[in-house]
């Protein structure tokens, strides 16, 4: 990897290992990458890696996929780190993950130097693979049988302008029924009881009781990823479409059993999918230029 070309791509600051308050592990920090141009206006597009749960590190994006998304969206970018299955379980992750959104969520930080380099209202959340998976559960409603338990603050939830999910796990059972050899991570992140699996899964999830949901909502998935077929994005699909009242037909085509194309097509407003623009395996699509220019595209 040629470090200097892409430093030389955009200019920024970086500011490293940025805790979260009360963090007790090296792992719950963040790193902020600030353009320029970057100002209260600004949103800021926020990376939650992926790993399964168990492996993956922020530092691994500083210079691979960071500056290309610098360079292409010209916004602030954050990368959150989180706490690893097996010594911290589910929902370790996630309440990191939270934790590090309430501090970009909350006031100035002094890096900024008392003007704002983002607003505090348009927080952009990517997520690859296991990151999907959190991005998800960010802005749905888990349900009762959730234990242990996480909350993620309305306050915070209305600041997530978009999610992007990128190469995604959503489902857990269905993941398993697919692919029973993961069960290694599966069961070292959420444990074993199918019961915990299934009310785990976002893509079984619900809107939050009186709220519309405002957030945007992208899945994209790469047609070369070799780990995840277009399995896991389709059941997360197919539930958005339920929970924001889709195509009646398509709806009626689901609930007599015969199968729904899960693509673009017939999606609810403010959700889109994306199989086509992808073309890398699982790992090398968070480290291309690629990815970079749809994020941007997207963003536009």
């Amino acid at each position: 990897m040629d470090e200097a070309r892409y430093a030389r791509m955009a200019s920024y600051t970086t500011h490293l290992d940025i805790a979260y308050p009360g963090a007790t592990s090296p792992r719950q920090a963040l790193d902020l990458f600030l353009p320029r141009e970057a100002g209260p206006s600004s949103p800021l597009l926020v990376y939650v890696h992926g790993g399964a749960w168990r492996s993956e590190s922020k530092s691994d994006f500083t210079n691979t996929l960071v500056p290309l998304l610098v360079q292409h969206t010209r916004l602030p970018v954050a990368c959150l780190e989180y706490r690893l299955a097996p010594a911290d379980p589910h929902p370790a992750q996630i309440v990191d993950v939270i934790s590090g959104l309430s501090l970009l969520a909350g006031p100035l930080l002094p890096l900024e130097e008392g003007e704002a380099k983002w607003d505090r209202r348009k927080l952009v959340v990517a997520g690859h693979s296991a990151g999907a998976f959190m991005a998800a559960t960010l802005i749905l409603r888990p349900p009762p049988s959730c234990t242990p338990s996480f909350d993620v603050p309305a306050s915070l939830r209305h600041s997530i302008s978009h999610i992007i999910c990128i190469d995604g796990i959503y489902d857990l059972p269905t993941l398993l029924d697919e692919y029973p050899s993961y069960d290694s991570f599966v069961h070292d992140a959420f444990g074993r009881n199918p019961a915990v699996l299934a009310a785990e899964s976002p893509a079984r999830w619900d809107l939050y009781d009186g709220e519309a949901l405002k957030t945007h909502v992208v899945v994209l998935h790469s047609a070369e990823d070799e780990l995840l077929s277009f399995r896991q994005p389709r059941v997360f699909l197919r539930r958005m479409r339920r929970l924001l009242a889709g195509s009646d037909a398509a709806r009626g085509r689901e609930e007599a059993g015969q199968p729904v194309e899960e693509e673009e097509k017939d999606l609810p407003e403010g959700v889109v999918a994306d199989f086509v623009s992808l073309k890398r395996g699982h790992y090398e699509v968070v480290r291309s230029e690629e990815l970079a220019t749809v994020i941007a595209r997207i963003l536009q």
